[in-house]
């Protein structure tokens, strides 16, 4: 149970990428192949968002997130029974660098239109996650599987500073992004609010990709099995 429990912790808190989970969880369990938090790389994605307050259309690409090791984990919640479970997080500071391409309209008034570099500091960052796990029916090999079937994430941005170089060629698409980033200083809070959703989903994608993409690949009686020597 305490193995099980540990695994509960590391999922939870896998988003944060916890250090003290994220090692124990390699030496625990070996033949899980999960790739490393810090620094956090995400080849390339693509989000689409359409609300009240946002259509957006975007492609990142060499996403790269640090600082993901400096939290703090509370209000750590776990049902061993229902295997479900909740935790808090705190960040400091996270560091994302990316290549962009997007086609964005905020408040149904301001555009951004065009590709380029993105450089920035998030702040004070905080996350709270909820998740349920299930085991599979045993198979004819006699194993069962671990997977996550459900992920909520919830997040507060404190602050978000950085520096923004269009890097298409087209002197509209400079002067767009310009009074875009304008616009962000003046109304910085509410950016932040109409994002803050879209990194929500962005993030509970991630986490449910990688986690049961590598808990696929591993019966759940063979992860705390000792490697034969």
């Amino acid at each position: 149970s305490y193995f099980v429990f540990e695994l509960l912790v590391y999922f939870l808190s896998i988003h944060g990428g916890a250090s003290v989970h994220f090692l124990y969880a390699y030496k625990c369990i070996p033949k899980l192949k999960i790739p490393p938090l810090e620094p956090f790389l995400v080849p390339e994605v693509t989000l689409n968002k359409t609300s009240d307050a946002l259509d957006l259309q975007t492609t990142m690409k060499q996403l790269k997130i640090t600082g993901t090791t400096n939290v703090k984990v509370s209000k750590l919640n776990v049902d061993l029974t229902d295997l479900v479970g909740s935790v808090s997080l705190a960040f400091a500071d996270l560091n994302v660098t990316t290549l962009y391409v997007i086609d964005a309209l905020f408040m149904k008034m301001v555009p951004m239109i065009g590709q380029g570099q993105f450089n920035g500091t998030l702040s004070n960052v905080r996350v709270d996650l909820a998740g349920k796990a299930e085991l599979s029916p045993k198979n004819d090999l006699g194993h069962s599987y671990l997977k996550i079937i459900q992920l909520k994430i919830k997040g507060f941005i404190g602050d978000a500073r950085g520096h923004v170089v269009d890097t298409s060629g087209n002197p509209e698409n400079v002067n767009i992004t310009n009074a875009a980033i304008a616009f962000y200083e003046d109304y910085r809070r509410e950016v932040l609010n109409i994002l803050t959703p879209v990194i929500e989903e962005f993030c509970e994608s991630v986490v449910l990709n990688v986690v049961n993409q590598a808990l696929s690949t591993v019966p759940f009686e063979d992860m705390f099995a000792e490697d034969s020597k």
